[in-house]
């Protein structure tokens, strides 16, 4: 018997040795390659947070902590670690949905398959647990494009503001959306600046110094301005420090040990946190990490050994036609999505495509309704992930 085939349940991760950890975690990249080639489904994403997942289930205990995954289709290995190891029939009747489904299990908190959703629901739950007096964390895990939608910055606004309510926000900073600057010095400060000794020692010296007179706020106030630049220097997570997030990170989010000992200091902390993972999409599959365009974030049904295709694709993709669709001057951005025939067949040249990511209800809403006053005719073709939701 593997190592993942003997773990029933989270807690059982709780006494492998770190060796065991690290087969664990082999194991598992071995089990998703192989799996998800005779299905098809999303790949590279769940490649890139296996050690992220088997530290968040080392450190919490789901169900009775609330684990909230922001695009779902990251959630494979917590399927995995939670007792859903069948998946021959992966998003087939019958089978594993690809995404958290609350019918498939009480760890799956919520049902989700797009971006922007798993925050402003983690709020929630973690005003509910407040309001009722209940203990336990609550936790969301975003990142792979989800900080990249309003929803989702409307939700940390409100998150942020909330200085009595715990959560925890575990960001999978896989460098797809944005890039980070990690150093030594950065480290090492935005780990201080989370520990329970700084926290009370700023608590102190801050009322020392504004009980003294005459010269106590000036004096706080110029050390605070001198710690503030120096964060801002060194570690380039201002914006959430700005927010009003206490900061763990950045932390290499394939370490296990490290992930765990962010995740408990972030614990510890009184009021909204954010953890900062670095991970690598596709990290483990060598083919995966060779294909720069999106790092095999969804697969057909392929040979795993070789990556050829075992059966036709559903369509032409957005990358194939868009010569065809738009303007041949104009250099296009487009995105990997099968397109209805019946599109292609009305497309006219001249037409230009805009990329509009993972945001198809509100910008490619008002750039269209913003086409249609200057009287220009814009068709909106509807993202499947819209129907899935």
């Amino acid at each position: 018997m593997t190592i993942l085939e003997s773990i029933r349940q989270p807690r059982d991760l709780k006494a492998l040795s770190e060796a065991e950890l690290g087969e664990l975690a082999d194991e598992i990249r071995e089990f998703l390659v192989h799996a998800v080639a005779r299905t098809g489904g999303h790949l590279g994403p769940d490649l890139g947070v296996v050690e992220l997942t088997i530290a968040l289930h080392r450190v919490f205990d789901s169900p009775a902590d609330r684990i909230l995954w922001d695009t779902g289709h990251q959630s494979c290995v917590h399927k995995l670690l939670t007792g859903r190891q069948d998946f021959s029939k992966l998003r087939g009747k019958g089978g594993l949905s690809g995404y958290p489904s609350r019918e498939e299990s009480e760890h799956d908190v919520i049902g989700n398959s797009h971006a922007f959703t798993a925050l402003g629901r983690a709020d929630g739950l973690a005003k509910a647990r407040r309001l009722r007096g209940e203990r336990g964390h609550v936790v969301a895990v975003v990142g792979d494009g989800a900080l990249t939608g309003g929803m989702a910055w409307e939700a940390l606004d409100d998150i942020a503001a909330a200085k009595d309510r715990p959560l925890i926000v575990v960001v999978n900073d896989n460098e797809r959306s944005y890039a980070p600057t990690i150093g030594g010095l950065a480290h090492h400060l935005a780990a201080l600046r989370a520990t329970d000794g700084h926290e009370r020692f700023l608590a102190w010296g801050k009322d020392v110094l504004q009980r003294t007179p005459v010269a106590g706020p000036p004096v706080h106030e110029a050390l605070h301005g001198a710690k503030k630049g120096l964060r801002a220097a060194f570690a380039p997570r201002g914006l959430f420090r700005d927010l009003g997030l206490k900061y763990v990170g950045p932390v290499d989010g394939h370490d296990i040990r490290a992930v765990e000992s962010a995740l408990r200091r972030a614990g510890r902390c009184h009021g909204p946190v954010l953890v900062d993972c670095i991970t690598e999409k596709g990290r483990g599959y060598e083919p995966a990490l060779a294909h720069e365009e999106d790092r095999f974030h969804t697969v057909g049904v392929m040979d795993p050994l070789t990556c050829t295709p075992l059966a036709p694709s559903g369509g032409p993709s957005w990358t194939a036609v868009a010569p065809a669709l738009g303007d041949a001057e104009v250099a296009v951005p487009v995105r990997r999505f099968g397109i209805p025939e019946q599109f292609l067949a009305h497309a006219k040249r001249g037409e230009v495509l805009a990329d509009i990511g993972l945001t198809p209800v509100d910008v490619a809403g008002r750039i269209s309704a913003s086409l249609a006053v200057g009287d220009e005719l814009a068709k909106q073709p509807l993202d499947a992930q819209e129907h899935q939701a």
